[in-house]
């Protein structure tokens, strides 16, 4: 008996092995298929899938004032100077968005435009510029004079403006002079005895494409522009561009007596016409060498100085 249990489990052990061998040459004869990309149709609906969903690449919003911007965000025209480019980057920085424009006067080739942002932006005192050259086109065309009077309606009056009064009338010199000091009312008469369009014909023939004047200038803005714009009408008034010499000198005379002076040209000496405010800002300024600027940030205490130097120590 024991005899035939011992037989019956090689005989067990025998076939178990016979079976095992069996099974692992069916293994190693098999052959591996492996399905591609080009035969699974899931696969091939999945990648078309993904390629219709690639995310595309983000367009750069425009900086703000005070934002906190990259040196891969400025951005130098091309032909700029090289060193006047070295200068205003290391002075404005990188904690602010600016645009600068600066330009020689007497050498198209020389200047230089810096900027990490190139749209217009709201614009104060600095707009109060095409508003003089127009007055002084409407005295060079023979419309206005010394003699012309504008009565102050009501909807000209700004709130909390007390230099001038309703229905009174005040000559074109003393209302001009009443706007540098700051009369927002005085601005109102003069845009609306002027016209709205000859103003912005004024603008658009000093080149300056971006530039939107407001109606009036009773709000914070007193309309839209960049520095480049700011820049074209500077030299375009410098070359004769609207006005005639005679007429340019005038506005640049009355820039010259202004006692407001931006921060930009603080502690400049020579033939300074400047306006402008703490952000925007715009100068011919005529010494060793004669250069308009233009700039807008909030962060330009020293750009005019700086610049100023360069220019200076060119043309010792």
């Amino acid at each position: 008996m024991k005899h035939k249990v011992f037989l019956g489990s090689i005989i067990a052990a025998v076939a178990a092995f016979v079976l095992y061998a069996a099974n692992i040459k069916r293994v190693e004869n098999a052959q591996l298929k492996v399905v591609g990309p080009k035969t699974s149709k899931i696969e091939q609906k999945n990648k078309k899938k993904t390629k219709a969903k690639a995310p595309q690449a983000k367009k750069l919003k425009e900086p703000k004032v005070n934002s906190i911007e990259y040196s891969n965000h400025v951005k130098a025209k091309s032909g700029s100077d090289r060193k006047l480019v070295k200068i205003i980057k290391k002075t404005m920085g990188l904690d602010d968005s600016y645009q600068v424009v600066t330009q020689d006067l007497n050498d198209s080739k020389r200047f230089a435009v810096v900027a990490n942002t190139e749209k217009a932006h709201n614009a104060g005192k600095v707009m109060q510029l095409y508003l003089l050259i127009a007055l002084y086109e409407q005295e060079q065309k023979g419309k206005m004079g010394s003699k012309t009077a504008v009565k102050i309606a009501r909807k000209d009056k700004a709130k909390g403006d007390r230099m001038l009064q309703v229905n009174m009338a005040y000559g074109v010199a003393y209302l001009r002079e009443a706007m540098l000091k700051g009369s927002k009312t005085a601005s109102n008469a003069l845009i609306r005895k002027i016209g709205l369009k000859n103003i912005d014909s004024v603008v658009r023939r000093m080149g300056a494409a971006q530039t939107t004047m407001a109606k009036n200038f009773n709000g914070d803005s007193y309309g839209k522009t960049t520095a480049t714009d700011l820049a074209k009408t500077m030299i375009g008034l410098y070359q004769g561009r609207v006005l005639n010499r005679q007429h340019a000198s005038k506005v640049l005379s009355t820039l010259a007596s202004s006692r407001n002076r931006p921060q930009l040209v603080k502690g400049i000496r020579g033939g300074v016409y400047a306006i402008g405010d703490d952000d925007f800002a715009t100068a011919i300024v005529q010494g060793r060498g004669n250069y308009a600027i233009s700039v807008w940030s909030s962060n330009n205490k020293n750009l005019g100085k700086q610049i100023n130097r360069w220019f200076d120590q060119k043309h010792k």
